[in-house]
């Protein structure tokens, strides 16, 4: 299986691997799931819900998934909702999914297990983004597992002027097995662990201690945030979904493309343009821009201190190394001629500032050329108030 030694060594040393066949989903549109918007209460879809749909059987077959999951994989009204707004209101979209399914749950599914992690966390990116690597929420969460910048950045993800790796996806996939890991021996419960993949850690302890120390999903989800109340819900009539579509009359669409390319990585000597480098190979710029999805900028950089590879069809990478001094010759006549200045590369650090008697947030954002605001954020503080001793995240941008 090609595909899997395609993710492994993607992970581990992305610039060693040559001539491998990498498949490509070619996508239509974003068909990011918003589930406070989407789920709509539509009295005669879910009436026919209650014509065709057999309650005691769906929980039945809920029940045979739940018997061999560590997962809490319960039938309830929710849940029965959500399963209805799947099968009868998004049938198009679950026949996508299911397409799209065959390509990235065998490279979920290799993370996951090198993790010693449910496989069924699988199904999360289907509520989180309609596995779409480049899809973005309204608040900026982005990528396949839908990485909020912060969170990705805390567990090792590069965001900055030209790189996004949220949208590559062998690398959020394992920041999301990190964030699962470390979710689960805070609270030892999936679906705690669930919840605060969509509400944060903090919001998911909260809850518990006002549910006066229930330890128990949906026992403290009256006090979760409204949009976190049904996400467990919905993850699990995902999950089911994605397993008894069949029996729904739901098949994999025939329309969704697969494109197969042999490729090999290669480095160049400058910052390059995606776009010039597409027409001097007499290329799409699409193809390129797909193999290298984390260059959100369509933009390579080049450092002195680090190399950064491009993905290239094999019948482009040897043409291009063939004739490499007159391809560089080339780029700089058109960078020119359209005046491009290419962006400074900056990276994030995380600093952890411990606060000093007589320090207040103005002070220490002056310090580090940030915001108050900024600081607030990215500690979730609900006023300017500090004390002395309190550890103070600070995130500031390094050359």
């Amino acid at each position: 299986m090609i595909r899997y030694v395609i993710s492994f060594m993607t992970l581990t040393q992305l610039c060693l691997f040559a001539q491998n066949e990498k498949q490509i989903p070619l996508f239509q549109a974003d068909l990011v799931l918003q589930l406070d918007t989407l789920f709509v209460q539509n009295k005669d879809t879910l009436h026919l819900g209650k014509d065709v749909f057999n309650e005691e059987l769906t929980s039945q077959r809920l029940d045979s998934l739940n018997r061999l999951s560590p997962l809490d994989l319960r039938y309830n009204k929710t849940v029965g909702k959500y399963i209805q707004f799947y099968l009868f209101q998004r049938r198009d979209q679950v026949s996508r999914l299911l397409a799209l399914s065959e390509y990235y749950f065998p490279i979920f599914e290799e993370f996951l297990n090198r993790h010693s992690l449910p496989l069924e966390l699988k199904y999360l990116p289907i509520i989180e983004s309609s596995l779409n690597p480049n899809a973005k929420s309204p608040v900026g969460a982005t990528g396949i597992w839908q990485f909020m910048y912060f969170t990705a950045k805390e567990y090792g993800l590069r965001i900055n002027s030209y790189l996004d790796e949220r949208k590559d996806i062998y690398k959020s996939t394992e920041a999301a097995c990190q964030y699962f890991k470390k979710s689960f021996n805070v609270f030892e419960n999936w679906e705690l662990a669930l919840a605060s993949y969509n509400a944060g850690r903090g919001n998911v302890t909260k809850s518990i201690r006002r549910s006066g120390g229930k330890l128990n999903y949906w026992e403290i989800s009256p006090f979760l945030p409204r949009e976190t109340r049904n996400y467990v819900p919905s993850f699990i009539a995902a999950l089911y979904v994605m397993n008894f579509a069949h029996e729904h009359g739901i098949s994999p669409s025939k329309k969704m493309a697969f494109r197969a390319e042999q490729v090999d990585s290669i480095y160049l000597k400058k910052p390059v343009k995606i776009q010039h480098l597409a027409d001097i190979l007499n290329i799409e710029s699409k193809i390129i821009e797909e193999l290298n999805p984390s260059y959100s900028q369509k933009l390579i950089p080049k450092l002195d201190t680090e190399k950064f590879p491009i993905f290239l069809p094999e019948y482009k990478w040897g043409w291009f190394l063939a004739n490499e001094d007159s391809i560089y010759v080339l780029l700089d006549q058109m960078e020119e001629k359209e005046g491009l200045e290419y962006p400074l590369f900056t990276d994030v650090e995380k600093v952890i500032y411990k606060v000093k008697k007589g320090d207040y947030l103005g002070r220490i954002a002056r310090k580090y050329n940030c915001r108050v605001s900024d600081i607030m954020l990215w500690n979730d503080l609900k006023n300017t108030k500090i004390k002395e001793g309190k550890k103070l995240y600070i995130y500031k941008n390094i050359k």
